[in-house]
């Protein structure tokens, strides 16, 4: 059977589930399924340890590290066998386009089309997964992850498209947490715009940051602010519409009016539903493009670091927990190193 053949059927089958059980994520973990049969994901998650770091100050509240060293092979790609110059390479071989996959990954990678209104994605399975169906949902056309908001560009992403499909996305995925990582907070390839999902884990299914208090800051009555924690985080929780249509008016004067250069700024977007109701949440978290790393030179920190999960997959940042050099404090004084201030004193500005 040729390629184009099997993800047809595939697509087909994963339509039907999402028909007959529970939505896009019955589709999406049919289709983890099926790429651990092709031997396209690479861990099972078995090896994968949580540490939980309790504040010293306030045992209510934690920071946590996950020791994933099957991690550190993510930049070898996931088997790719065939030469590039044997098949045609567009746009450089970038891995989210469906044209490259079908020779990069000798047919094994299959991804499950899905449509947001004007939008069109493809969802595929991350090789090297950090939680339960984790999945990549790129668009179809190879487009910036940058967003206009921050770099004049007509080819950039207009901002309130980017939180439409985020927070519907997470709507259509209540167990799921998903984000938005910007060019220099963390997108791993940030020439292709896309969107990471997962599944929340069973044993720790809350993050840190869901843990903390927001407050008020202010200006209105539907943008908070995270207290006592080392990284500035915006949130907003209600109505699909209404999140999107806050968030976007807020985040966009908050560009005109931020300390920084509009150019030095960028973003990470995280949503959620609540399994109970239709509340979505969605956080901001303001960046500056060059303070990547929560370690010196190594350890970027996107959507999961945000959240107040350290990944450790190298041997030197897993030697921080062998020697006992990992902890509550060392956790969150590195997360510190790259926030982006937000001082309450510009609250009536915005």
């Amino acid at each position: 059977m040729n390629y184009e053949t099997k993800w047809a059927n595939l697509n087909k089958k994963l339509r039907q589930s999402a028909e007959d059980n529970y939505g896009l994520a019955s589709a999406l973990f049919e289709l983890e399924n099926h790429q651990r049969e092709t031997g396209f994901i690479k861990d099972d998650l078995k090896k994968i340890k949580r540490i939980v770091f309790q504040d010293p100050n306030n045992k209510s509240y934690s920071l946590r590290a996950q020791i994933n060293p099957k991690r550190a092979k993510r930049h070898d790609g996931s088997g790719i066998l065939a030469l590039a110059g044997e098949h045609p390479n567009i746009n450089n071989g970038c891995f989210l386009c469906r044209e490259n996959i079908k020779w990069q990954q000798e047919e094994r990678q299959i991804g499950f089309e899905i449509n947001l209104g004007i939008s069109d994605y493809i969802a595929f399975m991350n090789p090297f997964p950090l939680l339960p169906n984790h999945v990549v949902i790129a668009s179809t056309a190879h487009r910036t992850q940058e967003l206009r908001l921050f770099q004049n560009d007509e080819q950039n992403q207009d901002l309130a498209l980017v939180l439409t499909d985020l927070c519907e996305l997470a709507d259509r995925l209540p167990n799921h947490v998903g984000f938005y990582n910007g060019v220099g907070a963390g997108a791993s390839i940030p020439d292709h715009f896309h969107f990471q999902f997962f599944q929340r884990a069973p044993d720790l299914p809350k993050f840190p940051l869901e843990e903390r208090r927001f407050s008020d800051i202010g200006c209105d009555f539907t943008t908070t602010l995270v207290e006592d924690y080392p990284l500035c985080v915006f949130r907003w929780m209600g109505e699909l519409g209404e999140v999107v249509e806050k968030a976007t008016s807020w985040i966009t004067n908050f560009a005109r009016t931020s300390k920084f250069e509009t150019q030095q700024l960028t973003a990470n977007f995280i949503a959620s539903r609540s399994m109970t109701s239709k509340t979505v949440t969605l956080y901001f978290v303001p960046r500056h493009r060059f303070k990547q790393f929560w370690n010196g030179n190594a350890g970027i920190v996107g959507g999961l670091e945000i959240l107040g999960e350290i990944v450790l997959a190298s041997n030197e940042e897993c030697n921080l927990v062998r020697y006992d050099i990992m902890n509550f404090e060392f956790i969150e004084q590195g997360l510190s190193r790259i926030s982006a201030p937000f001082t309450t004193d510009k609250a009536d500005e915005l």
